[in-house]
Formats: C-alpha cells, structure tokens, sequence
C-alpha cells in the first residue's frame, strides 16, 4: 500500500558506547565456551536447616558437573557461577546442569561487540531503531551476506545504502528481468530493511549487509493484480528468499495467495505482511492469512497510529514512520504499515543471519513471543524487541504448563476461570487457553487466570493451555470437562390461565422444574421485576423441584405479566412461558 512520506533536513548523528565481554578461554587443543549457570536461592521464608540445604547444594553444582564433563575452569557470580566446558561437551553439559535440581537456568556467556552508534546522516531521526532495541542487537550482529531479503513491491532502486547489495530480479506486471522502482515505494521499503549502516550515507537500515532481491508486482501506481502477487512470492521462495516482505494489502481474501504463501514457508522463506493503513478492524490479506506475519504501526509511545488496521488477526506492531532514502538519495520519513512491515522483516533477517539454525515457524514464533506486551489489545502480541527475539532465539528447551482449576471432569458453566501454572527456564511469554485450535483466552502475568464463556456449548468439552516462552518454544495441557450451558426443563402447572380477566384477589401459581445437575431456585416475576424467590433446600441431580407462589393481584396494576423461572446451580436459567392476567 502506498504509505505518508515527508522530507527531513538532517544533520550527523555522534557519540558512542563500548560494550566489551570475557573471551572464552580453551583447553589444550581443544576450544572453551562458558556456560553461565543460575542458581536457585532459599526462599524468605526456608529454614535454616533448608537454607543450609540449598547451599551445600549449590556448592555441589560444579563437582556434579565434573562428574558427567571435562569442567575447565569455574567462576562465582551473583547467584550464578561461570563454567568452561570443551565446546564438543557443551550440548552434554547443559542437559546435566538442566537436569540439576539446584540450577535454575543455564545458558551461553555472550560475547557482545563494540556497538559504535551509526555515523549515517537520518540515524537521528530513528526512533523506531531504539524503540525495538534494534540498535541493541547491533552489538551483536549487523546482519549476515548469506540472508536474502524478498522485496515484492514496485520494484527497487539501487540508491547509496543498497550499494552491492541488490541483486537481480524479476518485473511481473511488464514480464522482463528489470525490477527498477518506478513508483518510489519499493525502494523506500528495502531501505528500512536493509539499508547500509554506519557508511555515512542516508539511514541505518535494520539489517545492513542482508542482500534484497527485488520482485516487482505493483505498477507505478503502486497496484497489482492477486494473480502477479501469487507469482512474485513464489519466484522469490524458488531464488533463494529467507524473508519475504509484502508491503501491500486488499480487502479480498484469496486461495491464490494462501496457497503461494504455503509454498513459500515450504521452501524455507519467512512470509511478512502490512496490516493496511485504513484504521479498520476488518481483515486484510495477505497479512490476515494465518501462516503470515502481520505487522500493524505504533508510535513512538507504543500506541496504534489511527490509520493502521488493527484486531486479533494483527500478530506483531512495528514502529509506523521510519527514515528512509528514496530513489532521488534523498532522506524522507517513510509512514505506514507499509514501513512497520520491513521493519519486522529486517529483524527477521538478522536472526536468520545469527549463527542459530531456524526455521521460519521458529522465527516467527520467537518474534512474536519476544515481542513487548502493550497496555493496549488491538493486536494479538506486541510489539517486536529485536535484543530480546535475539537472545531468546539459541533457547530451544520448552516451557511448562498444567492447569490448577477446573479440575478434570468438573462441571462447568457460565464464565469459567481456568487457572493455569507455567514455568520456564528463561521467562513465560503468554499462557493461552484454545478450543478446538481457537485462542479464547490469554494471559501474560501470573498468576495465569483465563476467562472463557462457555455458552452455548454442552456437554464433554477439551481445553488445551497452550504456553510461550521468549524464544518461542511452547508446550501444552490438556483438559476434559463437563460443560452445561442449558437452564432447567420448567413449567406452570396449576394458575390463572394467560390473558385471564377480571382477577382478584390472591392467586396462586404452582411451577416446577428438572436439571440433569439439579434445580438450585425457582422465582416468580412480576411486570419484570423478582417478588419471591424459592432455594431448593437439597438440589439433586434429576430431581423435580416444586413451589407454590401467592400473587397478590391487588398490588399490582390493571394488567400485570407473571412469569415463573428456574436457576440451575451454575447460574443458568431458563422461564416458563409469560401470563398476562387483567384486574
């Protein structure tokens, strides 16, 4: 879609910060890596005998450890200890040290690199770089020659800050080799994915030595048929795409792109997608098909831009207006889901590009789980934090989750709380509650308490807790229970029939009423409003409940409208047909 573009005046970005870590020390002949390795702590409240439990305990992690590996060299920390291992036992050690009951978590001594802030005259003007923390991870990676970037828009240009980096590519809406920009978007898009940083040249792109492959299917109008959308994500899947950036967007869901978007994530790519810049909750494609990673636009403050499509079919935000250098080498501010979407893009990029194997399911489950959660639900999970997705990515041990309440076969209605307990070695992402593969409910803090309206479903029902850590692993429970969504079976069986004239005096009205989980009270209703109410003493299962009610006809007005209805004891309520008796 075409997004907001103003010019800036820019001036030079300076200054520094210097980041430095420990390098690994080897063994003879054979290289170290060091593990750093949490320790659990009493808690406040342990015994002194406990307390001194624990300790003794930690202090055994080390010699434990010797006994399974080659320990090189151990070292104290705050509630942690370092530990050097032969990097060919590295995998042996952190299974043993996670399998010790006094480790709490376990995981690599990472080496950060010296993080110069960008010379590149718009990197002041980037909010969205510091907002993401994308500038964070540059301390440990700009990126990898290797990772392929799709660019499936109007075409690219090879401005300054994609220098050597552009390679050839495919024009399917004039069906020839050459995919020059002749719109500006395209180009404007590659930029905040994948512009050179700190080369003195117009902005630091996300990833800065990622190649672009661009792939024209908009005119220069910047519209495009489905059909040449299809085609340009399956060409760049076949020539070697890890990423694939769609800056676009229709109203029209479409086989077409649901089956293109399939090949792709077969053939290995990452499929990325702008929400839509129309301010709307209604779905738009490709983002809203389910295998793509949809990108709506924040602000500055982490809240929605009023253009940008919003609802649960939006996986992640982006910042929504970036610097970018368009086709003339000019610097402009690039606005619109449009600019949130290569954004997303380009950290994909840089985790594709990190050393970790990943597949594209997994990156975009570490995007998405590692993404800062807002105060705000207009998107399923928040806001991308490319230091955290980074981090999180070499984590590939799963979380724990089991439900605390309802217990199994219980009978449920109405709103039902389901308590769930999630642990991780690192941190909890979310805890979602499914129904028949549907998310209804989701929690990000614990203690973990999803509500979920279980009418009008009846009967046996399956619950799955579904549970996320930063890195995107998950796991999942699974939960039978009795749901009953239906009020009691009642009946008026001796009254005043409807429409009944001339009435005086008391009247009365025998009801009664059967639940397969028994009757809990019976009321009588009156022009609207409850004027007696009956609780079953000992409410049975099956059982017939019965009551009599006295209906002082004087009270009331000319006409009155007697009602009688029934609770069961989870709340649900069903009235025997309404009277209406005349004075």
């Amino acid at each position: 879609m075409r997004a907001g573009v103003a010019t800036l005046a820019l001036g030079l970005a300076a200054g520094g910060l210097i980041v430095t870590g420990a390098p690994a020390r080897a063994d003879v002949g054979v290289p170290a890596v060091s593990l750093i390795v949490g320790l659990r702590t009493p808690d406040a409240g342990a015994t002194a005998a406990g307390a001194a439990a624990i300790a003794s305990t930690q202090a055994d992690v080390v010699g434990r450890l010797d006994e399974r590996v080659d320990v090189v060299d151990a070292a104290p920390l705050a509630d942690a200890v370092t530990v050097e291992v032969p990097a060919d036992q590295a995998a042996a050690a952190t299974a043993a040290l996670r399998g010790d009951p006094a480790v709490r978590y376990v995981e690599p001594d990472h080496v950060a690199h010296a993080a110069a802030v960008p010379n590149d005259p718009g990197y002041s003007y980037q909010w969205g770089v510091r907002k993401t923390r994308v500038s964070t991870a540059w301390s440990t990676t700009h990126g990898s020659s290797s990772v392929v970037i799709a660019v499936v828009d109007t075409g690219v240009s090879r401005t300054p800050d994609l220098t050597g980096r552009v390679l050839a590519g495919y024009d399917f809406v004039n069906n020839d080799s050459n995919a020059a920009d002749d719109n500006g978007h395209g180009t404007l898009v590659a930029g905040v994915a994948a512009a050179a940083g700190n080369d003195a040249e117009g902005i630091a792109g996300v990833c800065w030595t990622c190649k672009v492959l661009p792939v024209k299917v908009l005119d220069r109008n910047g519209t495009g048929d489905y059909s040449d959308i299809a085609k340009g994500i399956r060409w760049a899947a076949d020539h070697g795409a890890d990423v694939i950036n769609l800056s676009l967007s229709g109203t029209a869901d479409s086989q077409l792109l649901r089956d293109a978007v399939t090949y792709a994530m077969g053939k290995g790519a990452l499929v990325v997608a702008a929400a839509g810049n129309d301010g709307e909750k209604s779905r738009h494609f490709p983002a809203a098909i389910s295998a793509v990673l949809s990108v709506g636009a924040s602000t500055s403050a982490d809240t929605r831009y009023s253009w940008s499509n919003y609802g649960g079919w939006v996986d992640v935000a982006a910042p929504g207006c970036n610097p970018a250098q368009a086709k003339d080498g000019s610097i402009v501010v690039f606005c619109g889901t449009s600019s949130s979407s290569p954004m997303v893009a380009g950290i994909a990029a840089l985790l594709a590009g990190s050393g970790t194997p990943a597949t594209p399911v997994k990156i975009r489950s570490v995007l998405s789980a590692s993404a800062r959660q807002l105060t705000t639900t207009w998107l399923t999970w928040g806001r991308v934090d490319a230091a955290t997705a980074l981090a999180a990515l070499p984590d590939r041990t799963a979380p724990q989750v089991s439900f605390r309440t309802p217990a199994a076969s219980a009978l449920v209605g109405g709103t039902v709380s389901v308590g769930a307990t999630a642990t991780d070695s690192a941190a909890v992402s979310r805890v979602q509650l499914l129904l028949n593969d549907t998310v209804v409910a989701s929690d990000v803090t614990a203690p973990y308490v999803l509500r979920w309206k279980s009418a009008p479903r009846n009967g046996k029902t399956t619950l799955v807790l579904r549970v996320y850590d930063r890195a995107g692993n998950a796991a999942t429970a699974r939960r039978t229970v009795l749901v009953d969504s239906s009020g009691p079976a009642v009946t008026v069986t001796k009254a005043p029939a409807n429409r009944t004239r001339h009435i005086r005096g008391t009247k009365y009205v025998t009801a009664q009423a059967s639940d397969a989980h028994g009757v809990a009270r019976l009321e009588l209703v009156v022009d609207g409003k409850v004027t007696q109410r009956y609780a079953v003493p000992t409410p049975a299962p099956g059982s017939v409940a019965r009551h009599r009610f006295k209906v002082k006809t004087w009270k009331h007005g000319r006409s009155m409208t007697v009602r009688v209805r029934a609770y069961d004891s989870l709340g649900n309520l069903r009235s025997a047909p309404a009277r209406k008796w005349y004075r």
